[in-house]
C-alpha cells in the first residue's frame, strides 16, 4: 500500500523468546541427512571413530569459544551441551541454538571431510533434572548401539531396508543381544565404552596453586564416563556444575 511503512523488525516474531538467563539450560544439536554423510564420508558401520572425534572436537571448539558450556555428552550425531548462567544474549533461543548449532555444523564438516548441518533445540529443566535428562541420554546411546549392531547382523543375515528396519522394530534387547552374537560374534556389553555410553567433554576442576586453593578448570574429554543412572555418574554431573571459589 502506497505511504504503508512495514515495520520489518516487528515480523521477527520469535526474537524475543528467552530462556531464564540465571538458570542452566540444554542445547540439544542432532546431525540432519546423516545417512547420505555417511556415505559420503564413507565412515564404517555400525560406528567409526572419525564421527565421535568430530563431535568431540565440536565439543572442544565450542567450549572454548567462550561459550559458558560446563559438559557436553555425545553419541551417534548428536551433542547436548549443558551451559551454566549467566547465558549469554539474555537467553535469547534463537541465538543460543543457531550459534551452537552452526559451530557444530562447521566443524563436524571440517573434520568428516564433508558438508555437515546440524539443527538445535532448547531443553527447559531445573539444575536437579540434569543428571537425569543426561541419563535419558545415555540410554538412548545404549539403545544406538544395540540397534546398530543388530542391524548389521539383519543384514548380513539378508535383510534389506524396509524389512531389516521392520524387522528390528519387532524384536525385543534379549532377542537382538542373540542376533548379534550368533551373527556378527559380538557382546554388545564388551564394545568400547563410548560405543555404549557416549563421550563426554567437560571442564575438570584441579588446583593451580594447592597451598591458596584455587581452583581452575581445564577441558578433559572423558571416553569412558560412568553411568549417569549411579550415585557416581550424579556426582560426576554435579561436580561439573560447581561453581569455584574465586
Amino acid at each position: 500500500m502506497p505511504g504503508f511503512k512495514v515495520d520489518w523488525k516487528s515480523r521477527e516474531i520469535f526474537s524475543k523468546l528467552h530462556v531464564p538467563p540465571d538458570l542452566p539450560v540444554v542445547i540439544r544439536v542432532d546431525g540432519w541427512n546423516f545417512h547420505d554423510v555417511s556415505e559420503r564420508a564413507r565412515l564404517n558401520r555400525p560406528f567409526d571413530k572419525r564421527l565421535i572425534k568430530s563431535l568431540v572436537m565440536a565439543s572442544v571448539r565450542v567450549i572454548r569459544s567462550g561459550l559458558p558450556v560446563v559438559f557436553a555428552f555425545s553419541f551417534s550425531d548428536e551433542i547436548s551441551y549443558v551451559l551454566e548462567p549467566p547465558l549469554p544474549w539474555g537467553g535469547r533461543v534463537e541465538k543460543l541454538v543457531s550459534v551452537l548449532a552452526s559451530l557444530t555444523s562447521s566443524t563436524v564438516s571440517r573434520w568428516l571431510g564433508t558438508l555437515t548441518s546440524f539443527d538445535g533445540r532448547v531443553v527447559v529443566l531445573k539444575r536437579e533434572e540434569i543428571s537425569d535428562y543426561l541419563n535419558w541420554r545415555q540410554m538412548e546411546a545404549w539403545r544406538n548401539a544395540l540397534n546398530s549392531y543388530a542391524l548389521l547382523a539383519l543384514e548380513a543375515e539378508g535383510y534389506r531396508g524396509r524389512d531389516a528396519a521392520e524387522k528390528l522394530r519387532g524384536m525385543k534387547a534379549p532377542e537382538l543381544h542373540d542376533l548379534i552374537f550368533k551373527t556378527l560374534k559380538v557382546n554388545v556389553a564388551k564394545v568400547p565404552a563410548w560405543q555404549r555410553r557416549g563421550v563426554v567433554v567437560r571442564r575438570k576442576r584441579y588446583l593451580k596453586r594447592v597451598n591458596e586453593g584455587v581452583v581452575r578448570r581445564k577441558i578433559t574429554v572423558d571416553w569412558s564416563p560412568p553411568l549417569f543412572s549411579t550415585e557416581e555418574g550424579r556426582r560426576y554431573v554435579l561436580e561439573a556444575l560447581e561453581k569455584d571459589k574465586r
